[in-house]
């Protein structure tokens, strides 16, 4: 997605919303084709999205670093560190300098969680989704398309990772450079291991995440920690809510088997004592 955007912010001229526009439609076409390939190495070969993601996103920023050293590198010359910065008018712009900030970017952010949110608990496609999710062999034999739900949803997660990918291209760098994303897909899928089908709870979660990352540059100065810290006390966090959750249900169906028992055996009674009269 940086790509793309990145591409549209150094040969497109148009005026200046528009221009912000197809920069931020064509992050999201980029993000949508990469993850298309994503795709089609889980329905195809059996590859797990997670490790077909990584791979493909090693494989952009091999591209990043050869279009940044090499045909995007300014005429007086350049290195692998960054473009040249964008145009004024290709940026977001920040909301102000005390709240460094793109406006556009929280709308953005706002509605793509809303439209989530509805998709997966009012429509069809989440419904099946969901199912393909927890038993894709069950969900297939009831006649939901598992290949195509798997599909359209990586499509869909990759629109809006390009997204992503074009506000740190064109708003906190507001220039293309290798590792643009700075670790924050890893972070997105501890988040989602939180929050799983649950949209609405993303920014919070987020935020909380955010809130640890942003005190973990502090934790040398203050405490004499390393800031490394702040990573292991997130994957904790994740790591005790799987736990609780694996527990719960584990209970939870014992529970339910246990509950079921004293049934089964009144039943029985009752079956008896009928015929005996």
């Amino acid at each position: 997605g940086a790509i793309f955007a990145s591409w549209g912010a150094q040969f497109l001229t148009l005026p200046a919303p528009l221009q912000i526009g197809a920069e931020i439609v064509l992050a999201m076409a980029g993000g949508a084709f990469w993850a298309s390939l994503v795709g089609l190495l889980k329905v195809r070969l059996g590859v797990h999205e997670i490790f077909g993601g990584v791979a493909l996103n090693a494989l952009a920023n091999v591209w990043a670093i050869y279009l940044i050293s090499g045909p995007w590198q300014p005429p007086e010359g350049g290195s692998a560190q960054a473009t040249r910065p964008f145009p004024v008018d290709a940026v977001l712009p920040s909301i102000s300098n005390e709240f460094p900030v793109s406006l556009l970017g929280l709308i953005i952010a706002f509605l793509a969680i809303i439209a989530v949110a509805l998709a997966l608990r009012g429509t069809r496609w989440g419904l099946q989704l969901k199912a393909t999710g927890k038993n894709p062999r069950s969900a297939l034999l009831l006649g939901v398309p598992t290949t195509q739900s798997a599909l359209t949803a990586l499509i869909v997660c990759g629109m809006l990772a390009g997204a992503a990918g074009s506000y740190r291209a064109l708003f906190t760098y507001t220039s293309l450079r290798p590792l643009l994303t700075g670790g924050i897909g890893f972070l997105g899928l501890l988040v989602v291991l939180l929050v799983g089908v649950r949209a609405i709870w993303t920014p919070l979660v987020a935020f909380a995440f955010a809130v640890i990352l942003g005190g973990s540059t502090r934790l040398r100065v203050a405490l004499q920690l390393d800031q490394s810290l702040a990573g292991v006390l997130q994957s904790t966090v994740v790591l005790m809510v799987l736990l609780a959750n694996g527990l719960r249900t584990r209970l939870s169906a014992r529970w339910g088997s246990e509950a079921a028992q004293p049934t089964q055996s009144a039943a029985d009674l009752k079956r008896e004592q009928t015929a005996h009269e």
